[in-house]
């Protein structure tokens, strides 16, 4: 299953997610890319646009493969094979730099919109993909120590690997999970970058 782009994959997840029966939930949209789809669902199931902000923690000499990641909040979700890949000095550095990187955003994001509280709300948790699954895991953790009502994990294509895993923390929807998963960018024909000024962009309008 491939996707034009992530607005596409982003009104599938609508159609999915419609027999749910959520009720005016919060869609959080991990950035940068799952901010724009996250941005289709909102709009889609008539609910409000926020973002959870996490970050991988990345191996050494290769930051797209992770070991782990870290939430707002300040908590670090390891893979059981992290320490084969890294010792616990540099997770910490890493995970002391995502950390950093989280700070900015949250500056830049929170003045655009407030974070809208979570307890007691419907919550879809969105990305434009899961690979790992460490980024989701952390998002996840963020977002369950709110105490929401309901919480979905919604996402265009993931790993089977992933899905099985996050299941046993929350409903999941995925469209595609190929037994075969390759990087997600690979199921979107446009996967371009998507900045900080088009996500703040999208809050700003969710703030009007």
């Amino acid at each position: 299953m491939r996707f034009r782009d992530r607005r596409h994959a982003g009104a599938l997840l609508v159609e999915a997610l419609k027999p749910l029966g959520l009720e005016r939930p919060v869609v959080l949209g991990i950035p940068r890319g799952g901010v724009v789809v996250a941005d289709e669902v909102a709009k889609g199931l008539r609910g409000e646009l926020d973002v959870v902000l996490v970050r991988k923690v990345g191996a050494p000499g290769n930051p797209e493969f992770a070991l782990g990641a870290v939430g707002e909040k300040g908590g670090m979700v390891l893979k059981p094979y992290a320490l084969q890949y890294a010792d616990q000095s540099y997770l910490e550095r890493e995970a002391a730099r995502q950390k950093d990187v989280i700070r900015k955003r949250a500056e830049r994001y929170r003045k655009v919109r407030p974070k809208v509280p979570l307890a007691g709300r419907d919550v879809v948790l969105v990305d434009d993909g899961i690979a790992t699954g460490s980024t989701m895991e952390a998002a996840l953790a963020v977002v369950l120590s709110e105490k929401p009502r309901r919480v979905v994990v919604a996402v265009p294509v993931a790993s089977p690997d992933a899905v099985e895993r996050l299941k046993d923390q929350a409903e999941v929807v995925a469209l595609s999970a190929p037994p075969d998963f390759a990087a997600v960018g690979a199921y979107f024909m446009d996967f371009g970058e998507v900045t900080d000024e088009e996500v703040e962009g999208l809050l700003l309008q969710w703030s009007a």
